[in-house]
């Protein structure tokens, strides 16, 4: 629960603690999801590595609406897994 700044000044000292070891539980927690997550990308790309190189270095020109989000799906997958907050920026600029 997001509080307001009015909100975490009169809170005691001991709330603030609590709410800041809260807040570390959570972020750990998201960091392992991510984590798991990453681990799972990799190893369906190292299983699809033929599929993946086959489809992400195709050249867009003839492809059908289908074959294109299918590169683009493989291709975002190889920028997530090398580079993941490069796929944000991979993201905004194939939009």
């Amino acid at each position: 629960m997001q509080r307001t700044r009015q909100e975490l000044k009169v809170m005691s000292s001991e709330d603030l603690v609590v709410r800041v070891l809260e807040l570390q539980d959570m972020l750990r927690e998201g960091l392992a999801v991510r984590d798991s997550l990453h681990a799972v990308l990799n190893r369906v790309l190292n299983a699809k590595e033929d599929e993946v190189t086959t489809n992400a270095g195709r050249s867009e020109a003839g492809l059908t609406p289908d074959e294109m989000e299918l590169k683009r799906a493989w291709a975002a997958a190889r920028q997530a897994v090398s580079n993941p907050t490069g796929l944000i920026r991979f993201w905004t600029e194939t939009d």
